[in-house]
């Protein structure tokens, strides 16, 4: 049987199933319901972090740039580009900022004190 032959076979056993348990013909289905969908759900946009704001952050936290870079999982030189203002943070980075921001316990729950 062809690899395209298979896939038809497969999605019309699945199409079989899915009527099936649709009719109630089907005796413990695993089914997931997801509760949070594009269509009924709109999620908000992490803000927007300047310089002064990480900085703030980090402070507040009471870690050093390489801690908190390594809190964000990324690199210091990052961290310390963000808190000169030479770069702006942007994708996951802004919604790790907001986790740092609103729960630092989050992160912190990460950091391990090393005897030196």
């Amino acid at each position: 049987m062809s690899r395209k032959e298979d896939f038809g076979d497969q999605l019309i056993e699945a199409l079989q199933e899915a009527v099936a348990y649709q009719r109630g013909e089907l005796e413990n289905a695993r089914v997931d319901r997801v509760e949070l969908t594009a269509r009924t759900t709109r999620v908000v946009p992490p803000p927007r972090y300047d310089a002064d704001r990480i900085r703030s952050i980090r402070r507040r936290l009471g870690v050093s740039q390489p801690v908190f870079a390594g809190l964000l999982n990324v690199s210091g030189g990052t961290v310390r580009a963000w808190e000169q203002g030479l770069r702006d943070p942007d994708g996951p980075s802004l919604r790790l900022l907001e986790v740092a921001e609103s729960h630092p316990a989050a992160l912190l729950a990460h950091v391990v004190g090393v005897e030196g």
